[in-house]
């Protein structure tokens, strides 16, 4: 079977054979140089997407309007994009129309970094511009042409600066830094799941004590007024964090979540709240058994992390460890009895799910065996008090 970079150029080829000038383009020539292993190759040709169309057998017109065609090959999926020059942009986020070129310095202007500027061709000589391979020897981030229109075209260009950043462990150019901080403003008026995207994936990258430091250079604490308490406490911290951690982080002890602003799954949005009720849990050690049969020890171990390593409590780890692996029954399934077991007992059926959680904790606090007869004959004593109380 043959490589990514094998079929990629079989592409370029098959491009030059019909009459096309293409190259690899991006961040997959960036990262050759830095011998950084990737399959995410971008090819850039003069091809238009109806000739992309019609030289290859296999296609799918995933952005055609901005020129990108993806073209499939050996089950392998490339994305090929005519040269493009990006108009005026209205929403700091995308151009207003996008025109095909038939140059490729024009395609490689448009670029947000010098970095991210170079094209390779199929002989692998590297076409550079921008000076992009003496930034990468430099470890330098910096922004093609000038940085203040780079970022008021398209905002999140400060979030791919981080995210480089994090990935690389490079520093950013004065200017290019000094663009970002007075454009960071620009941020907070780009959808939010544009945003929460990007801040996913720069969570992720290895350097995130650079990161978190560039967040706290760029005052993303007033970009998103939400998380400043996080912000805050991250600025000289190393660890890495997951996106619902870090809204864990900003809404302990008593904030709640703008449901309508910061638009998380049904999972993530429950993640987050747990995660928060946990750390307020921990904190008042209020730890019992039956909370931990109502949660899970990953997330009860994480809500333990956030609280000993950001607010200076003692760690419960040991505890936790100790009381999930000592507890008595793990599920209602668990239990040596069942729903219609107590069927019986009871006059009305939304008194069972009642019974049932008495029993478990009952069986969890070990005021009672985890046997038939023991579950049946207290089941029975909560039967009684049921119907004094009708």
């Amino acid at each position: 079977m043959k490589s990514m970079l094998t079929l990629g150029k079989d592409i370029l080829k098959t491009l030059n054979d019909s009459g096309y000038e293409a190259f690899f383009v991006g961040g997959f020539v960036r990262d050759q140089l830095l011998g950084i292993e990737s399959d995410d190759i971008d090819i850039t040709t003069n091809a238009r997407p109806e000739d992309i169309e019609s030289i290859f057998d296999k296609t799918v017109a995933t952005g055609k309007k901005y020129g990108t065609v993806t073209v499939l090959m050996d089950n392998q999926a490339f994305e090929v994009t005519t040269y493009r020059i990006d108009t005026s942009y209205s929403n700091h986020r995308q151009p207003d129309q996008v025109l095909f070129s038939k140059e490729l310095k024009e395609d490689l202007r448009r670029r947000d970094f010098t970095i991210n500027a170079l094209a390779e061709d199929m002989d692998g000589e590297i076409i550079d511009l921008y000076a992009g391979k003496k930034d990468i020897k430099n470890q330098i981030i910096r922004a093609i042409d000038n940085p203040y229109d780079r970022f008021e075209e398209d905002a999140l260009r400060i979030l791919r600066a981080i995210r480089f950043v994090g990935k690389l462990g490079f520093s950013i150019e004065k200017n290019t830094l000094e663009a970002m901080k007075e454009k960071a403003h620009l941020l907070a008026d780009l959808p939010n799941e544009r945003v929460l995207k990007e801040i996913q994936i720069i969570l992720k990258q290895e350097h995130i004590s650079l990161v978190y430091r560039l967040f706290d250079q760029l005052s993303m604490g007033d970009v998103f007024p939400e998380l400043k308490q996080a912000f805050n406490l991250l600025k000289d911290a190393s660890k890495h964090l997951t996106i619902e951690a870090l809204f864990a982080l900003t809404l302990y002890p008593n904030h709640v979540l703008d449901k309508d602003q910061w638009r998380f799954s049904n999972k993530q949005m429950d993640m987050i709240e747990r995660m928060v009720q946990l750390m307020n849990i921990l904190n008042q050690q209020r730890l019992t058994p039956i909370v931990a049969y109502n949660h899970d020890q990953a997330l009860m171990l994480m809500a333990d992390d956030l609280l000993s390593s950001f607010f200076d409590e003692p760690s419960q780890k040991e505890k936790i460890i100790y009381l999930y692996k000592h507890l008595v029954i793990e599920s209602f399934q668990d239990l040596e009895i069942r729903g219609h077991d107590l069927k019986v007992l009871v006059k009305e059926p939304k008194h069972i799910s009642f019974m049932i959680e008495k029993l478990i904790e009952k069986v969890l606090y070990e005021q009672i065996e985890n046997t038939y007869e023991s579950l049946l004959e207290e089941a029975k004593k909560i039967a009684e008090e049921l119907d004094e109380a009708a």
